[in-house]
């Protein structure tokens, strides 16, 4: 059965305090401008340039099995948007989930970038990367209110799901956690309604 436990306390202390920021605007710019390269392989998380892992084989089939699922189940309304950045300008941070799930449809959004009020659920596939989206994108993501965060851990073969965002800045966090083995059922839940349940192991590598 589903484990309920609590996991509010960051795994560290923050890995950006003494780095210096910039703002979302900022680093569009050097985007545009070309001064992180023509094919860069960044996003930004708290005002901090961060440079992406290269993505392991499990991590890759993991998130082609959970496209493929997501496309499957997607109720009206909403659609998976994989690898794509979100942008949370409010706490200087351009993430980059390996899967989101998007209000509306994707021509809702030819003129302008898909931000935190867009997002129902975002979704992380974590191997070496887990406590990074354990602790500083799970604050990101609390701090921006998006409703849903699922850490799918490949180490210990389970999916998290957190829900319940509350407060701001460093202080921001999901209230509530639970720990899914593979042969457990997950509900994907959107806007607070159950669109579809399947068994974790369907997007384990």
């Amino acid at each position: 059965m589903a484990t309920e436990t609590h996991l509010h306390a960051p795994a560290s202390g923050s890995l950006l305090d003494y780095r210096h920021r910039i703002t979302v605007d900022q680093y569009h710019r050097m985007l545009d401008l070309g001064i992180l390269g023509p094919d860069p392989r960044t996003e930004l998380l708290g005002g901090v340039i961060v440079i992406k892992a290269t993505k392991s084989p499990p991590h890759v089939l993991a998130t082609e099995l959970l496209e493929g699922l997501l496309h499957r189940i997607m109720p009206a309304g909403y659609f998976p948007s994989m690898g794509n950045p979100t942008c949370i300008a409010e706490r200087d941070s351009e993430p980059e989930p390996d899967a989101q799930v998007i209000r509306g449809s994707p021509r809702d959004y030819a003129g302008r970038c898909r931000g935190s009020r867009d997002a129902a659920l975002v979704i992380v596939v974590a191997d070496a990367s887990y406590d990074y989206d354990r602790y500083e994108k799970w604050v990101t993501y609390a701090g921006a209110g998006i409703p849903v965060y699922w850490i799918l851990d490949l180490n210990r073969r389970h999916l998290e799901v957190h829900t319940g965002p509350e407060g701001q800045g460093e202080e921001a966090r999901y209230r509530d956690a639970r720990l899914l083995g593979p042969d457990e059922e997950v509900a994907l839940v959107l806007d607070g309604r159950e669109a579809a349940r399947f068994l974790v192991r369907e997007i384990l590598p």
